[in-house]
């Protein structure tokens, strides 16, 4: 039997950034309604939509959980404003010129977090965590964390869905009941890090954009089960571990 993992939101704070995200994908709706009923003259959702960026730049500076999130904050907004202002015409923003800028950015957001650690932000780290006996992981996460661990004895993969997440998944004590897995995997601006059996090859088919997947871990000799990770990350990271 499939468990589903959805994490959960207990402080006032937690409740208003889901919040504050819900009222984004209203406004996506309501900007396409508008369009196919050809409202305006001017195609508001092509247009408009990187205000979504300037949105969630300013809830992670009015929220921050680290100094290094109020970096990201202001460069949401910047990147944000700048391409609403080139869809309207009034400014020349060519993202495949400037997207070094971002990886700068990143690394000032990844060395303030080494200068200024936040122990309360590791402690809670993940909201939830879990060990299940299903035989496929089935995840959905949004703005939480999770931590889980497997140990089915007839595991057949499963599916992930992270949006600005993260998660730690632990099948070091699953087994395999045939000689293939299929984990499906969509993650966007999240972070994932798998463990897996020594006797485990995992066979990455996965694409990122702005982000990484890695493969750390271990092949066996013969290997005689396999597991495949397909699917996308999209800002984020995944990384396989032994």
């Amino acid at each position: 039997m499939d468990t589903t993992l959805t994490s959960r939101f207990a402080s006032p704070r937690r409740r208003l950034r889901r919040a504050v995200f819900g009222l984004s994908v209203i406004g996506i709706g309501a900007l396409a309604l508008l369009d196919n009923l050809q409202v305006f003259g001017t195609p508001l959702l092509r247009t408009f939509w990187p205000l979504l960026f300037v949105f969630w730049g300013l809830a992670r500076l009015a929220w921050p959980r680290h100094p290094a999130s109020r970096v990201f904050g202001v460069v949401l907004v910047l990147v944000g404003g700048l391409m609403t202002a080139h869809n309207l015409g009034h400014a020349s923003f060519d993202l495949r010129q400037w997207w070094p800028v971002f990886i700068i950015l990143a690394g000032v957001a990844i060395a303030l977090r080494g200068f200024f650690p936040s122990p309360r932000w590791d402690r809670r780290r993940f909201e939830s965590s879990a060990i299940e006996h299903s035989d496929e992981v089935n995840v959905d996460a949004t703005f939480g964390g999770i931590k889980l661990r497997n140990d089915s004895r007839s595991f057949k993969g499963g599916k992930i869905a992270l949006t600005c997440g993260g998660l730690e998944l632990d099948l070091r004590e699953a087994v395999m009941d045939g000689p293939e897995a299929t984990i499906h995997i969509n993650a966007s601006f999240s972070g994932i890090e798998l463990r897996v059996p020594r006797d485990w090859q995992v066979s990455v088919q996965m694409s990122a954009t702005l982000g990484a997947v890695e493969d750390k871990s271990m092949a066996p000799p013969a290997a005689s089960h396999r597991l495949v990770l397909r699917g996308e990350t999209i800002f984020g990271g995944v990384e396989i571990k032994n």
